[in-house]
């Protein structure tokens, strides 16, 4: 029996819930393609009622489908306590024996921002403005993960949303220079954004502040996963033109 386990903390858009689907959906196809997938149970355990949830309804009920679809059995709602060599024991004593644990944790800001003079939520990460300057500073800015984003309650901390912080950062700092009063910033721009690969295709995720949606990608969304990964690696060293708005 193999289990997948998601974990949340302060900071919700510190949760890594995309790879964990990604990582479930991939070691069924794996088991499958080596024709042993039936010898194996799989179970996807989280202590909130309904992971995934903030890709909206209908991102959730496909993903719900997706789960029943590859067999996929769950366990919500139910905090962890401990993990044990052939089990996992949650807080009220129950256990789910297992053979392989996979555990995926909420991320907390890094040690040195919290021996730092910096200003922190209660998760650790940074306080900022809408342009990415650190509270109570003039001169510092902090993006990507690091930072606290502020947004509503769906808000994720995603690649995309880093490297267009990463530009108004660097749009602000010039502005300031001239002193100018012009400033860009991240809020309006926060969507979810993510293409889920599946081994045998992929789901293509999004949500904004107007619709939220889930579009399965059958075969041709692997590909598509892939031909993204090498696309953001290429255009970081400038092989490759970026596309416009990303």
């Amino acid at each position: 029996m193999i289990y997948l386990y998601l974990v949340t903390n302060a900071d919700k858009s510190a949760v890594r819930g995309g790879p964990a689907f990604e990582l479930m959906f991939n070691i069924h196809n794996y088991l499958k393609k080596k024709g042993i997938r039936q010898s194996f149970e799989l179970t996807f355990f989280a202590p909130m009622e309904e992971p995934g949830a903030r890709m909206g309804k209908n991102a959730l009920s496909m993903l719900d489908k997706m789960l029943k679809k590859y067999n996929i059995k769950k366990h919500l709602g139910k905090k962890i306590k401990e993990f044990s060599s052939e089990a996992i024991v949650f807080e009220d004593d129950s256990k789910l024996i297992a053979d392989l644990i996979l555990f995926i944790p909420a991320a907390n800001g890094h040690s040195v921002l919290t021996n730092s003079d910096l200003p922190l939520s209660e998760a650790g990460f940074i306080k900022i403005d809408d342009s990415g300057l650190v509270s109570g500073f003039t001169n510092v800015f902090a993006i990507g993960d690091i930072a606290a984003l502020e947004g509503p309650e769906w808000t994720a901390k995603q690649g995309h949303i880093a490297e267009l912080m990463g530009r108004n950062a660097a749009f602000n700092i010039s502005e300031i220079e001239k002193g100018s009063s012009k400033r860009k910033g991240y809020q309006e721009h926060l969507n979810i954004l993510c293409v889920m690969d599946t081994g045998d295709g992929a789901a293509f995720v999004f949500r904004n502040d107007k619709k939220a949606f889930m579009l399965p990608m059958p075969i041709f969304g692997h590909w598509l996963k892939q031909g993204w990964g090498k696309y953001a690696k290429m255009t970081k060293v400038g092989k490759f033109p970026r596309i416009p708005g990303m």
